[in-house]
Parts: C-alpha cells; structure tokens; sequence
C-alpha cells in the first residue's frame, strides 16, 4: 500500500498551530466563557503572537464558529449512521439518542457552552437559517425512510415530522442543561421512544 502524501513541513507547521490555537481557545471558552476570554489569552495559552493568531482566525467569535460547526457535523455523522444501521424508525432514533449522548458524556462543558451560545444566533437569520436547514435535510433522510417502510405516518408532511423530531431532541438538551448529566441517557432513550410512537401510523 502507498504511503499517503505528505504536506511540506511548512504546511504541516501551519496547519499544528491553527490546531493549537483552535484547541486552546476552546478549552479556554469553557473555563472562562467566551465573553471573559480574550485574544490575548489565547494567543499566550496557546505560546504565538497576537498578530499570529489573526493569521488564522479574524478573532474568537470564528473560532466558537468553527466549534458550533463541528458539533453540528458530528450530529448530522449520528443521524446518517442510524438511517443506514437501523431496522426500524425506533430503532434508529434510540441509536441516535445513544451516540449523542456519548458525545456530549465525553466533553459535557463544552456541549452546554455550545448549546448556550448556539441559542444566540436565533438574533442572526442568516446564521440560525443555515444551522437548522442542514439538521433538517439530514432528519429528513431518517423520516423519508420511515415512511417508506409504513413505520412512520404518511398523513403529515415531512417537514412537519422533521420539526418534531429536531424540536423533541432540541428540547431534552435544554432541559438537560438545568439537570443532571447522570439523567442524559434515560432522557433521550425515553424521547426516542416517545417520538418513534408519536409518528407511527394511527
């Protein structure tokens, strides 16, 4: 087998400290929040120049960007992984609600900082619009299917049924952020549950 290309050292040194400073201002966001951490910390935190860092990023607010990006794409990852492992549109949302919830086990604080900050973007259409439209697209494969095998009702359209599934999984989170992380699991297997009935055929 071929070894894979490898980048310059030039670009493989670029490409280590936009890591760097990615991954410090995140763990600085959650330690301080975004509001208290500023440049300067991270570009210290992170052993570059203030400079350095605008050569990267045009300042945090791309960073938390990028962060909320990630864990939209991750999300999605879940949703089309459950739509092609899954037999039954109960089955798949249960497989959902269980890697989500091992996500956000592993990094709790950052999931919560992401959740709180994501709610201000509902002030910036253009933002919010993007945001939810690819959640959407990709919860309407796991509902286009379900109708497809007479497991979920062909009554109401698509859209409506996505609206409940992203607004039932959305609002657990919520709930969620005021409660206990030691409850996560039981939450979302438990609303996995209630919206495979809820959509099933009358």
């Amino acid at each position: 087998m071929a070894n894979a290309v490898q980048l310059p050292l030039r670009e493989r040194k670029k490409l280590d400290t936009r890591r760097r400073i990615f991954e410090v201002a995140s763990h600085l966001f959650v330690d301080l929040g975004v509001q208290d951490t500023t440049i300067e910390a991270i570009a210290k935190a992170a052993n570059v120049s203030k400079p350095t860092f605008f050569n990267y990023f045009s300042g945090k607010q791309e960073v938390l960007r990028e962060l909320m990006t990630r864990m939209d794409e991750e999300f999605v990852s879940y949703i089309l992984h459950s739509v092609a492992t899954g037999h039954s549109t109960q089955q798949r949302l249960q497989l959902l609600m269980t890697q989500s919830g091992q996500h956000i086990q592993r990094r709790p604080d950052m999931t919560k900082l992401l959740l709180i900050e994501g709610m201000s973007d509902l002030g910036c259409p253009t933002v919010e619009t993007s945001r939810m439209s690819i959640l959407n697209d990709a919860m309407a494969t796991l509902v286009e299917r379900g109708r497809r095998e007479g497991d979920i009702d062909t009554k109401f359209s698509i859209e409506l049924q996505v609206q409940i599934l992203v607004g039932g999984y959305l609002y657990g989170l919520l709930n969620w952020l005021s409660g206990d992380l030691k409850e996560l699991d039981k939450t979302l297997q438990e609303t996995a549950l209630f919206l495979a009935e809820a959509l099933a055929p009358r």
